[in-house]
This record gives structure tokens, sequence and C-alpha cells, in this order.
């Protein structure tokens, strides 16, 4: 009985620790610093700036992607690629509430709808994806894929591909939004229907409170309904049938009441400045001073993030910075944001219809690699929240490779018992190896091996002017564990074996001697990142 008990906590934390890195979390926090808010209004609002980031100042959402899919036309016929007319979508691969459906429900089911979200934006956008591209986007096999499509078609969700059968088509009956909503008002418990359909919590609140709002509008064209709600017209007529076959058995009230469709929600209010100024004061309380400046930060972010910033493959990651020692909650350290290519051309020829092995390992080392480079430190929670797959599966596929050393944050801030990458990186360096060969070896960035062997430089430069560790400590800002550990490899090759490259290493802190304490005044102690 113990090992569920602990599984489910151990799916639980990985949950909390994605979540508190995703950006809503980050509107979250910065709302609260800004505003002495309850935790639950400064969620409300960061949710509606997230409306307003996307809709009036166009940031591509920061997990979304452009990929080539299936013009329809055809499309239902099995062809190779080459013969096949394709169109430009934009899928979103991760999603902030993707995490929450990671703890409520475990990975299979954050996966699936993973799957599920990224064929329906694509219909959505009037193409089609296929089994062959869905093996790009996700590292699974054919027969996952199909075990997890079929899961949801066989209760009757539209979920189209390219070269599907007819006999499968025929069990289409309406898209998700609108089997959730008719299940729930057809009195089915909301738990059941969100696990079988792979819905997070904030995903099912978004569909209840656009359904509400279709209803209100129910008297308007479709195309104006969605004009006005943003949302796809085939949703909006699902929606509307729901509710032409369930008016009549007493519902009508239970959907109308409440503030489905609140007075300060007009169209305009996610898509102007003025709009969402106007909801600012009125929904939460914002001074017109408070509400213009609010609405300035949030610009300057979509500036930021721009999509303009990074290819069609990319897509944004938050992460621990590299600099981050252990032993510091995720709410106090530093966060990095880094970019990162999900999808590259050299992807297709990886991603195999039988085994999801060489793409899967493909990119846990390109994540965590790129991350790096860019300042962040993964963890195995990151890697597998990004690469859509478990913990285990991603700890598996780095045990599989012994001879790369990967820059996670475990190895990175030394949290793992294994040997650390700063100590090999040194080794290496001792026994002759060039920078280049280094690099080629263990697969991080020339400035990553870099500041590792400035930073040995740096301990070896003080404990041979006779420092003690406390001092030396003092003197560098690094934890002393750190200092420590440097300290055993200069005991380890201050031999003659090794004066070669000992004297390079001198060198190296000649050039670059520790500053001096009032350099460093105002700065907090730098902690172990040596790994």
């Amino acid at each position: 009985m113990g090992r569920p008990t602990f599984f489910r906590q151990r799916i639980r934390t990985e949950a909390a620790s994605i979540e508190a890195k995703t950006f809503l979390e980050y509107l979250i926090s910065y709302i609260r610093e800004r505003r002495e808010v309850s935790l639950d209004e400064a969620r409300l609002i960061a949710s509606d700036a997230m409306k307003y980031l996307n809709e009036h100042l166009g940031m591509q959402k920061l997990g979304q992607i452009e990929f080539p899919a299936v013009v329809p036309q055809g499309a239902h016929f099995r062809r190779a690629r080459r013969d096949q007319e394709e169109k430009l979508v934009r899928l979103t691969l991760i999603q902030d509430d993707d995490a929450s459906l990671l703890g409520e429900f475990g990975a299979w089911v954050m996966v699936t709808g993973r799957i599920a979200r990224v064929i329906e934006e694509a219909w959505y956008q009037e193409a089609l994806l296929d089994i062959n591209r869905l093996c790009v986007l996700f590292p699974l096999n054919v027969r996952a894929i199909r075990e997890r499509v079929g899961s949801l078609i066989e209760q009757g969700a539209i979920l189209p591909l390219a070269g599907m059968s007819r006999a499968t088509r025929e069990k289409f009956r309406a898209l998700r939004p609108a089997l959730a909503i008719e299940r729930y008002l057809k009195g089915e418990k909301l738990t059941e229907i969100r696990k079988s359909l792979c819905l997070s919590q904030g995903t099912w609140e978004q569909w209840w409170n656009l359904f509400r709002r279709v209803v209100k509008l129910k008297d308007d064209p479709p195309p104006e309904i969605a004009g006005a709600t943003g949302e796809p017209e085939a949703l909006v007529k699902d929606w509307l049938k729901v509710w032409e076959g369930l008016s009549k058995e007493g519902i009508a009230q239970k959907v109308l009441d409440g503030d489905g469709f609140l007075p300060w929600e007009g169209e305009d209010a996610y898509r102007t400045r003025s709009g969402f100024m106007n909801l600012l004061q009125k929904r939460h309380g914002y001074s017109p001073a408070a509400a213009d400046g609010f609405a300035e930060a949030l610009r300057e972010m979509a500036q930021e993030f721009s999509p303009r910033l990074r290819s069609p493959g990319q897509v944004v990651y938050i992460g621990v910075s590299a600099t981050e020692g252990p032993g510091r909650s995720l709410r106090e350290a530093r966060l990095q944001a880094v970019v990162l290519d999900y999808v590259t051309a050299e992807d297709w020829a990886k991603a195999k219809r039988t085994s999801p092995r060489g793409l899967k390992w493909s990119r846990i080392e390109r994540f965590t690699t790129q991350a790096y480079a860019q300042g962040a430190a993964l963890t195995l929670h990151d890697i597998a929240y990004l690469v859509s797959a478990s913990v285990d599966a991603v700890r598996h596929a780095v045990g599989e490779h012994p001879q790369v050393i990967l820059p996670t944050r475990g190895r990175v801030a030394d949290m793992g018992s294994t040997l650390s990458h700063a100590e090999k990186i040194i080794g290496l360096f001792m026994d002759g190896y060039t920078e280049t060969e280094i690099v080629r070896r263990t697969g991080h960035s020339y400035d990553s091996i870099e500041r590792y062997l400035l930073d040995f430089a740096k301990v070896v430069y003080l404990l041979e002017l006779g420092m003690p560790v406390p001092a030396i400590r003092k003197a560098t800002d690094f934890s002393r564990k750190m200092v420590e550990k440097y300290h055993s490899l200069y005991k380890k090759y201050v031999h003659p074996d090794y004066q070669f490259a000992m004297a390079k290493i001198r060198r190296l802190a000649l050039a670059h001697p520790p500053k001096k304490a009032k350099e460093k005044e105002g700065r907090s102690e730098r902690k172990d990142d040596g790994g």
C-alpha cells in the first residue's frame, strides 16, 4: 500500500516544481509584489493579464511553435510527406495548466491531453496532423499514440488525423469542450470527466465560462459569437447543439446564473488597452494610474518574449539559474528564461514510428545543454515535462549514455551523489585535453567550461597565497562546500605530473584575480554551482 502513496506524492512534488516556474506563476509573483492582494486575487489578475498578452499584445504562448500540418483536401488518403500539401499552424506543446494536470492525474493523462490539444488546434486552423507528425512532436511510438488518441475517440471526441480510417471517423460525436459540458450538465462527476477527457481544472473553468457566454449570445449568428468569444466557430456550433439538446431538461437556470458574461468582459476587454484598463479598474479595483502602469509593464513583457525573437520551432522555458546552489526554495531562487529548439530539421529523421529512443535522447541532450548555455540548469522534472515523458524514462535515457555528462541542476548544484561535472572537466583539463575536446566529451559550452576552470583558478590562487578556506569563501563568494571541493582537487593536482596544466591554471588566475570585498559589496553570497 505504501508504493502508490509514495508514487502519488512524487508526482505531486514534480508538478509543484514545474508550476513554481511557469510564466503564470511569474505573473502572480509580480502582481503580489506590486499590490497587496491575496493569492487567489493575484491569480485572477494574472489570468486576465495572460489573455491580454495573447490577444492584444500578440505574445505568442511561450510553449507554442509553428509546425507544418497537412491541408485537409485529400488528407485522409495515406501519402508520403513529399506528396502532401502543407501549411504552418500554431501548436501549443507546453501550457501552464499541464503541470496541474500532471500533479492531479499523472504523466499519461498530461501527455494525452497535449496530443489532443495539438490535434484540435491544427483542425481549428483548417489543417490536419498525422501519426508521423505526432511522432515528431512527441517521443512516442505509433502504438502509444494510437492508444492515447483512441481512448478519447471512444468517448466521442472529434480528433481528426490525416490518414484516419472512415470507421474511426464515424465514432466522432463532438469536440472535447462540448462533450465535457454535456456530461457535466447530465450530472456526471466533474473529476471523472476531467480525468477521462484529460482536462485541467483551469481549462475546465475556462470552457465552462465560455460556454455560458455562448449561451447568452445564442440568438446571434455563430460567426459573430465566435468573434465575440475568440473561440473557433466549430466549437461554438457544438456548444449551441449541447444547449439545444439540454435546455428543455431544467438546467437553463444553472447555466445562465452567475457571472459567465460580466459587464466589463466585453469583446474589447482583452483586445484593446483601454478595454483591459477598464477591466482592471472595475473587476480588480485598480486606480487609473495603476492600471496604466500595469498595462505598460505587460507591454514590455510582450516585447521581451516576442515570437519575432525565436524561430518557428522554438519554445521559451523558465528554469532555475545555473548560479543558484542547493538548499534554496524555488520561490527564493533566481529564475532564468531560456529559448529551446523544440523541433529541428534533424528531428524528422530521428522520429521513428516503432521506437522513440533516438528522438527522446536527442531532445534531452539538446534541452539541457541549450538551457545551461543560456544560464539555467534544468532538473530531471523539467526535462521530463518538456520531453513529454516520465522522470523514470528520462533517468533511464541518461543512464544509457554514461559517456555524456549533462549539466542538470542536480549536477550543477551538487545535489546528487554522482561525480560532479566540474571535477570531470577539471580532470580532463589536467590530463591535457583542449577545451574543444572537453566540449565534445562533456556536451558543455565553451563559456561554461571556462567558468569552471576560472573558478578553480581563483581558489588555487588564494590557496597559494596561504589563505584559509573560510577566508577564500568570503573573498570569492563561493560556498564553503565548493571551496573545499576545489581545495581537494588542488591537493590532487599539485603534483609534478600536472605541473604544466597547473602553470596554465595559475596564469588564468593572475589574469582574473578575485575581486576585492568593496567591489562585491551588496552582492549575495554565490552558492555552489560547480556540481
